[in-house]
Parts: structure tokens; sequence; C-alpha cells
């Protein structure tokens, strides 16, 4: 009889670790990078354990994610990706279930052959920063809000959610352009292309000093510096990533400022409205 105890209190222990487990892993969403964190916090109003899987100050471009975090992923409840970047694809394909990505690249017009890096090229030579401009942001939310809420018919607050939070992008989206009109900027330059999706979206060109992951030759230096001058380029972005020296040069040339911009900020709508002031304030 104390046997048939011990064993039957064993089965209960092990049964509601198991539980927990599963509680656990029903609880959590993965998304690739900081940026899609928030958003999809604020769709699913703060319900979830929401983990990224590139770590803070990591560049997405060389991440490779470990075994343990492969593990842990594969046990979530959905996966938010870009759909672009190299290591997303290399999670894709270890995912058991399929079913539970999300790629969030879907509905937007991609640009292709401008962002590829040392160590490769991003799926199939697409610049991967979508989430850098508004427009192409909202059509990101209205990707995961459409998977959120047949992942979750139970609770509608859930579109809600991401209605206000499509209602705020639109707003930042008219912000933008109306700023950039009356500014008359032509041109934004930076380290590394970031805002290729940000330029095209409101009709201004994205000077990269960087190409293919390589710092610019004397001969591309002069060039550089040439068309700043024509473009009145007062203003020059680089990210956390890298560092402030490798712009230095050109800036003295140009008498530029030198400005750190995050593409990977956990707010990145404040990061956007911050980008778009300084862009537009320093060419009026």
């Amino acid at each position: 009889m104390r046997k048939i105890t011990i064993f039957l209190t064993a089965l209960i222990i092990l049964s509601g670790c198991s539980l927990k487990r599963e509680n656990k892993a029903d609880k959590t969403i993965y998304v690739t990078i900081t940026p899609l964190k928030a958003i999809i916090n604020e769709i699913t109003c703060g319900d979830f354990n929401v983990e990224v899987i590139v770590p803070d100050g990591a560049s997405p471009e060389t991440y490779e994610p470990t075994a343990r975090q492969l593990a842990q992923v594969n046990e979530s409840r959905l996966i938010f990706t870009t759909g672009l970047i190299d290591f997303e694809q290399s999670i894709v394909d270890r995912i058991e279930d399929d079913g539970k990505i999300v790629d969030l690249s879907k509905g937007i017009e991609l640009i292709e052959g401008s962002c590829s890096h040392h160590h490769g090229n991003h799926q199939h030579g697409i610049d991967p920063h979508i989430w850098t401009s508004p427009k192409a942001l909202r059509t990101m939310v209205k990707t995961a809000r459409a998977i959120v809420v047949k992942e979750f018919p139970d609770n509608p607050e859930y579109a809600e959610a991401a209605d206000r939070l499509i209602e705020r992008i639109d707003k930042l989206d008219k912000a933008c352009q109306e700023r950039i009109a009356e500014s008359g900027v032509k041109a934004i330059m930076i380290y590394h292309p970031a805002y290729t999706y940000y330029a095209r979206d409101y009709g201004i060109e994205q000077i990269a000093i960087e190409h293919d992951g390589k710092e610019p030759t004397p001969k591309q230096l002069t060039s550089l510096c040439n068309k700043g001058r024509k473009m009145g380029t007062t203003v020059i972005f680089h990210q956390p990533q890298y560092s402030a020296d490798k712009v230095s040069a050109i800036a003295n040339e140009l008498n530029a400022s030198i400005v750190e911009t995050n593409p990977l900020a956990a707010d990145i709508i404040t990061e956007i409205e911050r980008v778009t002031e300084i862009i537009c304030s320093n060419n009026e």
C-alpha cells in the first residue's frame, strides 16, 4: 500500500511538472528581433511572455541561434519573423511545426540587391529592414493581427489593440510624409543601409557609406563626399553596432554632425519619429 501511495504521489508530481512546462510553452511567443517585441506585446495586451531571439547588442546579420534557443523556440506558441534575415531561415528549417511561424514580410513590396553582408546574402538578396518604414510596419502589424485573431478567437481585445496600433502607425506615416515634404530634404546619409524602405516610401535617397559589409575605398570616399555636398548633407547616421569612427572622415569633410540611430530599438515607432525629426530639422 505504501509503495502504491509513493508511486501515485510521484505520478502526480511528474504530471504537474509536465503541465507546467506545457503551460509555459503555451504562453510564450518568440520574435526574431527586438523591434517586433513591443508590437506583439501590444497586440496581445501583454498576456504572453514575448522572447527575442537576437540578444541586445548582437547583430541579426551575423547571429547564430544556439541549440538551446532552438529547442525553446520549438516549444513556443508562435514565432514572428521578418522572413528576410539569414538566421531566420536557419530557425525555420529546424522548427517541427512550421504552422507556428509567421512571416511578417508578406504583402510588402521588397527591395532587392541593396543589402548583402560579409557572411552571405539575405534571403534572395533582399534588403531586410522593412520595419524601419511606417508604411511597411503597418503591413507587418496587419499580418500579425490576422494571425493572432485566428489563433486566439476568444480574445477580441487583441484585434482592438492591433487596430489602435495601426491607427498610431497611420498617424506616424502621415507625419513623416508631411514633415519630409515641408523640409525639402533630398537624401539621408548613413553608415549601414538600414532605412532603404523609409527612403523609398517617402521619396528621398539613402546614401550608404558601407557596401556589402565593406569600408569605402578612397575613390568611393571621394564620391560619397561629392554626393553629400550635392545633396546638402548636414547629418550622418550610424548604428550602435558600428563605431562612429567609421563615418568621422566624411563628417569632417562635409562639416556634418554624427548622430546615432538604432534600427533595432525596442520602441521602433518612437525611434522613427526621432529620426524623421532629425532629418527634417537639420534641413530647414
